[in-house]
């Protein structure tokens, strides 16, 4: 039986403001192209603000594939660093992982795994190069039908999944399931910390027109498990309805 060997995690040590990065990518310009603005859409869309080169290529339309990926966040990292008067932490070959002012980076079965650093993100929304279009998985979607398969792609009014919402939702209430206290960075170690799903107190099904979340009143982090059990009923149980439930299955 093999043993489990945690994935080493590159990650930027001096990682900048959200200010300089806001600076830095000004003062590129026309460095910035189209297809980085694509490349950064994409990924700050992605769950958990992860995904490969290769997924980030295809929702981008990247002609290159992940390879030309590599190279626009390497290229553009290396002269954002130049800007700022940094230098990521050298490989053994010699080279800088330019990419990590971007990302912290880890290898899993599925590839190499980018996770967008907040910093990053924040900016983003901050330059107005962003927008409250999302990446959900299929069971964070809130409605009455049962989804299989892979994520989909789709586009939301700005009160379905703002992703600034769910950042501050987080910030106040933290990334432990609400009902049930499940951390998957405890449980998964630094790989998964911080994932967690966003539950929507009121359902959007029953919003019409535009509607600004309140984050704090509105939103709640929980954790798969919880979340399919609050969508088991139309409409969806409350917070304490499952909390009770949990604790009457506990007691059985």
């Amino acid at each position: 039986m093999s043993a489990f060997v945690m994935a080493q995690i590159y990650k930027l040590q001096n990682i900048p403001s959200v200010a300089d990065y806001v600076k830095a990518l000004k003062a590129l310009g026309s460095q910035v192209k189209e297809t980085h603005l694509r490349l950064f859409r994409a990924h700050y869309g992605a769950p958990n603000l992860a995904a490969t080169a290769k997924q980030l290529a295809e929702w981008a339309k990247i002609e290159g594939g992940y390879t030309q990926v590599n190279l626009l966040y390497g290229r553009l990292g290396h002269s954002l660093c130049d800007e700022l008067g940094i230098k990521p932490e050298l490989r053994p070959d010699d080279t800088h992982r330019w990419w990590s002012v971007w990302s912290s980076g880890w290898q899993d079965s599925s590839g190499f795994i980018w996770q967008m650093l907040p910093e990053v993100a924040e900016a983003l929304e901050k330059l107005g190069w962003v927008t409250p279009e999302a990446f959900v998985s299929a069971d964070e979607i809130a409605n009455e039908n049962f989804l299989e398969g892979n994520a989909y792609r789709v586009t939301v009014n700005a009160y379905e999944r703002n992703p600034n919402a769910r950042r501050r939702c987080i910030e106040k209430y933290g990334t432990d399931c609400f009902i049930c206290g499940f951390s998957f960075g405890s449980t998964y170690t630094e790989i998964a910390k911080g994932y967690i799903h966003v539950h929507h107190l009121r359902p959007l099904s029953e919003i019409a027109g535009e509607y600004t979340v309140d984050p704090i009143e509105d939103l709640r982090p929980v954790c798969p498990n919880c979340h399919a059990v609050l969508h088991l009923r139309v409409p969806a149980y409350s917070i304490e309805e499952v909390k009770l439930l949990l604790s009457e299955g506990k007691c059985s």
